[in-house]
């Protein structure tokens, strides 16, 4: 599968929207998710892979869990578990949220990976906010 830039975004958007400190995988159907899609569980994998969300528990994973039913071979289920968007995946969706940034991405951007999605991101959002400064006192900061 391919990264989804505007999927990904979305997802972490809806961690954020959450009433409390921990997410339920409920509160993400409830935005808009489905556990079952295969995009949804994907990104999810992504998320943890790069440490954006972890389980509070502190445990690997996010509730998708590989079982084998009896004589029915290997397949997948669901557990509820508490997670979080790390301080990381805070820093990332706030970054992204950058009008900005976020069109800069979208145009020039627009195929990379995760990886090279939060460096630029974090580029970016500094390098403008830099220009603000600069708007609004004159200084040049470095």
């Amino acid at each position: 599968m391919k990264l989804d830039q505007q999927y990904l975004k979305d997802l972490l958007i809806a961690f954020e929207k959450t009433r409390g400190p921990d997410t339920m995988l409920s509160e993400l159907e409830d935005n808009g998710f489905n556990r079952y899609d295969q995009d949804f569980i994907f990104h999810m994998r992504l998320l943890c892979d790069y440490e954006l969300i972890v389980r509070v528990d502190g445990k690997p994973g996010f509730g998708h869990i590989m079982s084998k039913a009896l004589g029915e071979g290997v397949g997948y289920s669901w557990i509820e578990v508490p997670l979080r968007l790390t301080a990381r995946g805070h820093d990332f969706i706030a970054d992204l949220r950058q009008k900005d940034v976020w069109q800069a991405i979208k145009t020039n951007f627009k195929d990379e990976g995760i990886s090279t999605l939060m460096s630029v991101s974090k580029s970016l959002a500094k390098g403008f906010a830099k220009k603000k400064i600069k708007d609004i006192t004159g200084i040049d900061i470095e």
